[in-house]
């Protein structure tokens, strides 16, 4: 017995008392109605994982009731029964993006054929659904480990500065030489610099890592600026330059998710330009285009290997030494890409010019609807 829930709308009773009595001996939840106001019902209350509705039917069609589920954001796949006589009916389901068409009289094999055929999709989305968050889990796992890394470089100067302040005071105190009135104030305000910059470094980590799937309206050079925080340690230590294009433009989208994908492309590019001992930069640039929104982020590492490029994006496959590398983290950026943020991201090496100098390095160019394109598309 399949595991679905299910819910038939036929106005034809005699039709609709056979079907179902056929559908319950190989689907686990079945719900039939004669009218389509009260499957409307229903369907909002259970959230059947498939519909299947008659077109033509009086009072309400299946098209107008599939369509009040569509604004309500509701999304279930229906398949819609039809004769041919009815074809005024099938552009206007072709638009609402309908699973599929069944002729009448129904053939009810072919009618199970195509709920098994279903099933066996979804049981295939739900599998990869699981690994997916797996996935994601291991990839979180991973980025935590490298922001713990990042806020211990971000956290050794000032540790040092409130170390050196306090060793001096009690060191001042018992040799009798500290002179409170004028030297305490300064030792103090250090203190609470160092405290309060390790306070917001810490926010901003916490902020990465919290889970936040509310889509909302930001600017792009705030989520570049996050990213730089990010990373500043590590590109200072190995004088790495960030250099930003970037034009006022806003993004109605996931942020958080967003500051995964390109911290991922710049710690990739990071990674390989510590190996090098030539200037180290990393470009970004963010400018809008015929209705969607363009960030490109190159390097001058050289490129990635031919090989290697047109699977880059491939699970478990990484350019990095199996010591460093998992091959996670670019395939979770295109999904993020493609599932979450609904764009399109590229990768090729490029040759460039910066400063009268000639560079070579990869480029990846990630593609999302803006703001506006959004509004129009709804």
């Amino acid at each position: 017995m399949l595991d679905l829930k299910l819910v038939v709308v036929e106005d034809d009773e005699i039709l609709l008392k056979r079907i179902t009595r056929i559908l319950k001996r190989e689907i686990s939840d079945v719900y039939s109605f004669n009218n389509p106001d009260d499957a409307l019902n229903k369907i909002i209350e259970v959230r059947p994982d498939i519909i299947i509705s008659d077109i033509n039917m009086p009072g309400m069609s299946g098209l107008e009731m599939y369509k009040k589920l569509n604004d309500q954001n509701i999304k279930v796949p229906i398949i819609l029964a039809s004769a041919f006589s009815e074809p005024k009916y099938f552009i206007e389901a072709i638009k609402l993006k309908v699973k599929n068409f069944i002729v009448k009289p129904i053939n009810i094999d072919n009618l199970l054929a195509e709920i098994k055929e279903f099933h066996d999709e979804l049981e295939e989305k739900k599998e990869l659904t699981k690994k997916e968050k797996v996935l994601r889990i291991q990839s979180k796992m991973a980025a935590m480990g490298e922001m713990l890394g990042n806020i211990a470089h971000q956290w050794k100067q000032p540790l040092n500065t409130i170390s050196m302040c306090t060793s001096t005071m009690q060191l001042g105190k018992e040799m009798n030489n500290f002179d409170f009135e004028n030297e305490l104030d300064e030792y103090l305000n250090n203190i609470m610099e160092s405290v309060n910059y390790m306070s917001s470094t810490i926010n901003d980590f916490q902020n990465y890592l919290k889970p936040n799937k509310l889509e909302t309206n930001f600017h792009l050079d705030d989520t570049i600026e996050k990213v730089e925080k990010l990373i500043s340690a590590q590109c200072k230590a190995h004088n790495i330059k960030v250099i930003k294009n970037i034009e006022n433009t806003n993004l109605s989208s996931y942020q958080n998710e967003l500051l995964q994908v390109i911290l991922n492309i710049v710690k990739n590019a990071s990674d390989e330009l510590i190996k090098m001992d030539l200037e180290k930069y990393i470009f970004i640039d963010i400018f809008e285009e015929d209705g969607e929104i363009t960030l490109k982020i190159k390097d001058n590492a050289g490129g990635i290997k031919q090989k290697d490029i047109s699977s880059i994006f491939k699970l478990y496959i990484t350019s990095k030494d199996d010591t460093d590398g998992t091959g996670i983290g670019l395939y979770m950026t295109k999904q993020i890409v493609e599932n979450s943020l609904e764009g399109k991201i590229t990768v090729e090496n490029i040759d460039f010019t910066y400063n009268d100098k000639k560079y070579t390095g990869a480029e990846f160019t990630i593609k999302i609807k803006s703001l506006i394109n959004k509004l129009v598309d709804a």
